[in-house]
């Protein structure tokens, strides 16, 4: 609770090195003993020394391979955690809740709310109410059926419909795609017409969008 007297003790995540460092040295600043540092990469086992109370994780969420690092993190680490990141409210935070997160806060939350809910994260007390968390955890899951069936529709192209996906994806043109692979621009509108077909998109672009989502996690 907000004012309370008992000193904090909290392990930190990050990121970044610079990162970690920084957050330790504002927690400390505020009173707050930081008794263990690790990357969000860790071994759960790194973050128990000094019998900390509570546990911050500071991450960008930045893809699909991380989110799932970092929830497999929050997992297996039996400590009250609060994750701080800039990902937008929504299916994301769901993830780290449904691993066992707390609390997530965004990255702009400011120091006196993030001491509050680290101390109530340490007292038993979860940083969201129960709608809350069940409406964030039902976007997650929207989110995760949704990349799940992208995987099923990426892995029905055939291997050069894929490269003529990744191409589209980095800008190419199609008469750029057809002088690379040496082939009549209508070909390469057939596999386009496919690719369309296959993820039920009426355009390039809508197409792209798509495979973009598949690739990486939402930020906005």
């Amino acid at each position: 609770m907000a004012g309370s007297t008992v000193r904090l003790r909290v392990a930190v995540s990050a990121d970044e090195t610079m990162t970690l460092d920084a957050v330790t040295v504002a927690l400390e600043e505020r009173g707050i003993t930081v008794t263990a540092t690790a990357p969000t990469i860790a071994a759960p086992d790194e973050l128990l020394g000094g019998d900390p109370s509570a546990w911050l994780v500071v991450t960008d969420l930045d893809g699909w391979t991380h989110l799932g690092e970092v929830c497999d993190l929050v997992h297996g680490v039996r400590l009250p955690g609060v994750v701080l990141t800039p990902a937008p409210r929504g299916g994301l935070w769901g993830a780290l809740l449904e691993a066992g997160a707390v609390a997530v806060l965004s990255a702009d939350t400011d120091s006196d709310t993030i001491e509050d809910t680290l101390r109530d994260a340490a007292e038993g007390r979860h940083g969201h109410t129960p709608n809350e968390a069940e409406g964030l955890i039902a976007q997650w899951h929207l989110l995760r059926d949704g990349r799940e069936r992208m995987h099923r529709l990426v892995r029905s192209l055939t291997v050069r419909e894929h490269e003529v996906l990744e191409l589209l994806y980095d800008g190419a043109t199609v008469a750029e795609i057809a002088a690379r692979f040496g082939v009549a621009q209508t070909t390469v509108r057939t596999q386009v017409k496919s690719i369309l077909r296959k993820f039920e998109v009426g355009s390039q672009l809508a197409a792209v969008a798509a495979y973009d989502r598949y690739l990486r996690p939402p930020r906005s």
